[in-house]
């Protein structure tokens, strides 16, 4: 049986911390994965929602005379586009990497 010893360098010993660190490089490279595809998300509804807050303050400075309330309910609803939990799932650090 393998010890945990890390000064034991048997052939137990070292089979078991190759399978180990094969197994964890797995997980991580999983991880990393699923982190690259959600900040690729994010990064494409950051580009998407800093478009449309430019837009609107294009037109709110064009149109001075305009309704303010107006541009306060489209700044709240692209806000809200922005934070549509559909697409960015929440994410658990707890266990992350470890």
């Amino acid at each position: 049986m393998a010890t945990d010893d890390p000064t034991t360098f048997n052939i137990e010993t070292l089979n078991a911390l190759g399978a180990r660190l094969s197994g964890n490089a797995e997980a991580i490279t999983q991880r990393i994965a699923a982190d690259l595809r959600l900040a690729a998300r994010i990064c494409e509804k950051l580009a998407s929602l800093r478009f449309r807050i430019a837009e609107i303050a294009e037109q709110a400075l064009a149109q001075p005379e305009w309704d303010r309330a107006a541009f306060a309910r489209d700044l709240r609803d692209t806000l809200a586009d922005a934070e549509d939990s559909e697409e960015l799932p929440e994410v658990s650090r707890s266990s992350h990497y470890s």
